[in-house]
């Protein structure tokens, strides 16, 4: 067929768990961690790392995604028990603006600001860049966002 552009098809995702490349991406972001903050700083549990940044508590985690990848997850959670529909037109709306992450309703009306990164060629600048805009952004709204939705 002449004058027909070929579209070409991308690949798709595999199901499975990368053990090898989710080791070396949790010890990319430890390493990332460990430059950036004093050792007493982190807390580690259950394969979790937070940190306090002002008023938020920021997690960082490193989980399956695919056979060839894995996500590098930075959340932190703002307020609970919100009035989400309310709350639901306002976070859509920050979302239009945030350059990075999202705005996001739990199951259990929990509000998060989440970051998820492709960890299979992620890089410190990327972490780094994941981690101050959550940061950043969780502790401009807990507290307002507490005060607006209970």
């Amino acid at each position: 067929m002449r004058g027909v552009a070929r579209v070409h098809k991308f690949p798709v995702l595999k199901d499975g768990v990368n053990e090898k490349l989710l080791e070396k991406v949790r010890k990319k972001v430890d390493a990332c961690l460990s430059g950036l903050f004093d050792k007493e700083d982190l807390v580690k549990v259950d394969g979790m790392t937070s940190f306090s940044f002002g008023s938020a508590t920021v997690n960082v985690t490193v989980v399956p995604w695919h056979s060839g990848d894995v996500l590098v997850k930075v959340f932190s959670y703002l307020a609970e028990n919100v009035k989400t529909k309310k709350a639901a037109t306002e976070f859509l709306r920050l979302n239009a603006d945030v350059p990075l992450g999202a705005f996001s309703i739990a199951f259990d009306n929990t509000v998060m600001f989440s970051c998820s990164l492709p960890g299979a060629n992620v890089d410190t600048s990327e972490i780094t860049g994941a981690l101050q805009t959550v940061a950043a952004y969780a502790d401009q709204y807990d507290d307002i966002l507490k005060e607006m939705y209970r």
